[in-house]
This record gives C-alpha cells, sequence and structure tokens, in this order.
C-alpha cells in the first residue's frame, strides 16, 4: 500500500515539474519597443523567440522607435489597434517635418494597397498626396488651383508640387506632368487646397491609418480575394471563392448543355400546344356531334 502511494505521489510530483517546465520553456511573446507596448501576434519584433507573432508582420526597433517596412518604404509605427485590426504608419521621410518625396510609395497610383499584409481597410480609406513633376510652372493655371509647390524639389526648370486626393477624387495629370509618388494621409472633410508646404508637412507628419488582416493575406496568397463582409468593428472579412476560367472544351459542354436544354423546352412547348390544340378540337367536334343528333331528332 505505502508503495503504491509512493509511486503516485512521485507521478503527482513529475507531472507538476513537466508543466512548469513546460511554462518556462515557452517564448514571452509580448514586447515593446518606445510608444508600442505590449506587441503581440500576428506582429513580433526582430530578435522575439521563434514562434513568437508572424514573420510577415516583423517590426524592427531603431532608437527605440518601432519601424514597419513596406517595400521599398520604411515607416514609424505609432499604434496598432488589435480589436480595428489598423495600424497608424509616418513615414521616416516625414516624420521630422522634411521637405521631400515619401520614402516608398504604399499605394499604386489607382489608389490600391500594394502588399498583401496590409490589404484590410483603414478607418479613413482613399485620401492622399499625389506629388506630381512638371515640366513647366504651372502655378497659375486655374485647374492646378489644388497644386501646391514642393519648394525643395522644384529647381533647374523642374517643379514638383503636391496634391491633395481626398475621398477617392480621380485626378489626371496635365500633359506637361507625371505623378512620381503618393503618400496616403487622414480623410479631411471640404480640403481641396493648401496654401502652403509647411501645412502639407503638418497633414504628413501626422501619418495615416491602414488595415491588417492575417486572412487577407492569406486569402490573396490563395489567389482569391478578400472582401469585407462587415464594416461594423471589428471588420470581418470573407474570402472569395477562386475565379477560375473555364476551358474550351467545358466551355463547349456547357454550350452543348444549354441548347439540348433549349431543344427539350421547346419540345415540351409544342407537345403542350399540340394537346391543347387537340382537346379543343375534340370538344368542337362533340358539341358539333351534339347539335347535330338535337336537329336531326327536331326533323324526325
Amino acid at each position: 500500500m505505502r508503495t503504491v502511494q509512493y509511486t503516485s505521489s512521485l507521478l503527482y510530483s513529475l507531472l507538476i515539474l513537466l508543466f512548469f517546465v513546460q511554462i518556462q520553456a515557452q517564448p514571452n511573446c509580448s514586447s515593446s519597443c518606445g510608444e508600442i507596448k505590449n506587441i503581440s501576434y500576428p506582429f513580433r519584433l526582430k530578435g522575439d523567440p521563434s514562434g513568437c507573432g508572424d514573420s510577415d508582420y516583423e517590426l524592427s526597433c531603431v532608437d527605440n522607435k518601432a519601424i514597419l517596412e513596406i517595400f521599398p518604404g520604411r515607416y514609424y509605427v505609432h499604434n496598432i489597434s488589435y480589436h480595428d485590426q489598423t495600424i497608424r504608419l509616418v513615414d521616416v521621410n516625414f516624420a521630422n517635418g522634411s521637405c521631400g518625396l515619401p520614402s516608398g510609395p504604399v499605394e499604386t497610383t489607382d489608389g490600391f494597397v500594394r502588399d498583401v499584409r496590409f490589404r484590410g481597410y483603414g478607418l479613413n480609406p482613399g485620401s492622399r498626396f499625389r506629388f506630381v513633376k512638371c515640366s513647366t510652372n504651372i502655378s497659375s493655371v486655374p485647374e492646378a488651383a489644388n497644386h501646391t509647390t514642393v519648394p525643395c524639389l522644384t529647381r533647374n526648370g523642374t517643379y514638383v508640387y503636391a496634391v491633395y486626393d481626398g475621398d477617392y477624387s480621380y485626378y489626371e495629370p496635365r500633359k506637361s506632368c507625371s505623378v512620381i509618388s503618393l503618400a496616403p494621409v487622414d480623410l479631411r472633410k471640404d480640403v481641396t487646397k493648401f496654401n502652403s508646404y509647411e501645412a502639407v508637412m503638418e497633414l504628413l507628419k501626422a501619418g495615416f491609418e491602414i488595415g491588417w488582416s492575417v486572412k487577407c493575406r492569406d486569402c490573396s496568397l490563395a489567389g482569391k480575394q478578400c472582401v469585407v463582409k462587415s464594416m461594423e468593428k471589428p471588420l470581418i472579412y470573407i474570402c472569395e471563392k477562386e475565379y477560375k476560367e473555364l476551358t474550351r472544351a467545358e466551355g463547349n459542354w456547357i454550350i452543348a448543355a444549354i441548347v439540348v436544354g433549349g431543344l427539350i423546352a421547346l419540345g415540351v412547348i409544342i407537345g403542350i400546344i399540340v394537346v391543347v390544340i387537340r382537346r379543343c378540337r375534340r370538344r368542337r367536334n362533340a358539341a358539333d356531334n351534339t347539335n347535330k343528333t338535337l336537329q336531326n331528332r327536331i326533323v324526325a
């Protein structure tokens, strides 16, 4: 009896020991850098233990500032919302109020996010500055009333302007101009022109919010389209079924099926019409025969 109790106690002690060893072996998956506290899944810091976060959402910590790279740009991270699945970024080239171009455009010239990791919806999507390079000075042209001169880049016969593009408005550059970069910013209602580049810089220094979604990342990598199912916070995403083009053989089979189905339907319709006509004729003949019988009786 004592041997059984001793064995049970020993096994119980071993289980407790293994439990604590397992806890100690698990990596600490919450880190911080400067103002960004509690960096957790899917984000991680460089140097965090393996198994922490997702390598696609890795941040670096430089001079006590969290930096996210969205090729080819580099952005300071000012906030991460795990509830809304958004992240606030400031381009490192604009953080100190420097005059110049973004370190790298997050969006294409059509306003679409380049990186599959960040194709979720931000809180204020669709607002940006377009940096436009022109071969002539268009400041006095009425159509360029919303163009703000970028002083540090305007020289030697080249004129660079910042054009605020809010609420998905369409911008078509003049023939002598071309869009050279984009910088997302927060949406400002009823704003079309900035009187100085200092005012432009204030908005650029404030940064922008962009959505992130691991589900959307996986969906895009699978060649499918990620769409928003609900705009209520937190956002709910769904992955649409993959679109697959039909082969010629599949197309021929579908066409043949449609033709055969049409012929069958036509045959059924003709059959119904024939049956209706025959019934009408029978009724008419029966009526005629009844009338003839009555007439014969009357004559007789």
